[in-house]
């Protein structure tokens, strides 16, 4: 178990590397068009869901069950969509304070 893990660490670290060296070649840059990328961050952003669902939210589930069997999956559930409200508000936040910055004259 412990050496399957270190492998897939091991794994991504390396396919981040691979990741960033496309930026090295003028071929491959041509290659990202809006639509690639688009298509690129929607499956991504499938994946992340996914993970969030169907892995960590049962562990959520489990651990408030330890504490409250009868509402373990309510309070699991609402602490993801606390936790997802949260960022949407952090991203407004950050786009206010970028565009008052632009506004001002300043850098992003």
């Amino acid at each position: 178990p412990e050496v399957t893990g270190f492998l897939l660490v091991i794994g991504a670290g390396l396919s981040t590397g691979v990741g960033t060296a496309f930026v090295f070649s003028n071929k491959l840059i041509s290659l990202a068009s809006r639509p690639f990328l688009a298509g690129s961050l929607g499956f991504s952003a499938g994946v992340m869901l996914y993970v969030s669902f169907a892995e960590i939210l049962q562990k959520g589930v489990e651990s408030f069950g330890a504490v409250s069997e009868k509402y373990g999956l309510i309070y699991a559930t609402l602490s993801f969509f606390l936790g997802v409200i949260f960022m949407v508000v952090c991203d407004k936040v950050v786009h206010r304070l970028e565009s008052a910055s632009y506004q001002r004259g300043g850098e992003a």
